[in-house]
Formats: structure tokens, sequence, C-alpha cells
């Protein structure tokens, strides 16, 4: 439950492809029902500023371990209240994770649920090619909206992130939305979507 006189910590993970507004819908969750949010990606850009280690990895590509990422979890759920609810974005992303995301599961009583929104490859490589930001007057593009680097990008999301996402659905409470509509459109069926749990 999201109710905030839940004990239980209610933790949401969002899937989606690129393109399909997740990081949009993570920031309206995490404000319509007072959600923490653990951004994966933002953790590790942070911890490189003070670890040249990690900050080497990332600059070159690496991936970044697998138990670095759990402890930066674990460091972080800590610091919180036991009863806040938390948002996922960016973890777990392979199968070891996945075990590590459900050990912890299991340590600290998590109720989970998996929020994937569904978005045909067509319909991202549109959004994503029209990205952009105005600078001085002038519209600057994202280098990684680039039509091939957006294909292959797309190419590792099925190959690599899917699995994942299946997984999750094996083992934990799951919605589908239909990323295709409007952001508003989207938001609301997960607001619909969402209810049942609330009042679980």
């Amino acid at each position: 439950m999201l109710r905030p006189d839940s004990k239980m910590r209610s933790v949401l993970i969002v899937f989606g492809p690129q393109g399909s507004g997740k990081s949009t819908q993570v920031k309206h969750l995490a404000q319509k029902y007072n959600l923490k949010v653990f951004e994966a990606g933002a953790k590790l850009r942070e911890l490189s500023i003070v670890d040249e280690n990690i900050h080497q990895q990332i600059t070159s590509g690496q991936l970044v371990s697998n138990q670095i990422l759990r402890q930066l979890v674990e460091d972080y759920v800590s610091q919180l209240p036991s009863d806040q609810g938390i948002i996922f974005d960016g973890y777990p992303r392979n199968q070891q994770q996945c075990q590590d995301f459900k050990e912890l599961v299991e340590k600290y009583d998590w109720q989970v649920t998996l929020i994937y929104i569904h978005l045909s490859d067509k319909s991202a490589k549109s959004r994503l090619s029209m990205r952009f930001q105005l600078i001085d007057g002038k519209k600057i593009y994202r280098e990684d909206d680039k039509p091939e680097i957006v294909e292959r990008r797309l190419v590792t999301f099925r190959k690599e992130t899917l699995p994942v996402k299946d997984w999750l659905a094996e083992h934990y409470r799951s919605i589908e939305i239909d990323g295709e509509p409007a952001v508003d459109a989207v938001t609301d069926q997960i607001n619909r979507a969402l209810e049942p749990i609330i009042n679980d």
C-alpha cells in the first residue's frame, strides 16, 4: 500500500524504453505519493565525483560492479524512515542485480510493484528525434539521440533490459501501461492502475 500510515515500505520500479517518458512519470509518482527516488545513474555520477576509480569506469563506458550498486542502494535505504516509499529508476538492470534486489526485498519486507511503460520502436525513434534544447536561440540535439545511436540503445534495451523486466514481473505485482498516448493520458493510466494497490 502507498498510504502514509502503512508501515510496510512500498517500492515501485519503473521500466520503459527510451522515449517512453519514464522520467516524467517517475517525477509525477514521487510527488503524488510522497516517494523518494533512487535514480541509479545519478547516484553513480555523484559517487564518481569523490571516487576516481568509479569516475574512470563511468567515463570509459565500463559497467560499475553490482556490489557497488547494491551498497549504494543499502546506504540510501538506511537513511530513510522505515516506512518511506521508494521508486527505483535504473535498478535492477541485470540478473545479478535482480538477485541482490530480491534479497533486499526479503530483508526489508518491501511491497514491490513494477510499472512497465510500453512504447513501440517506431514511436521511440520518432520522439527521440525531436528532443532538443534551446541554447542561445539554437536547437541543440543530444548526441545519444542520433538515429544510429538510438537504434543501438533500443537493441540493448530489448536484449538486456526486457529480460530483467520479465523476471521482475514473474516475482512481483506488475502493471503494464500504454506509453503511446500523450503524457497526461499515460499519467491517468498509471493513476488508475495504482488505485487498487493504494486501497488494497
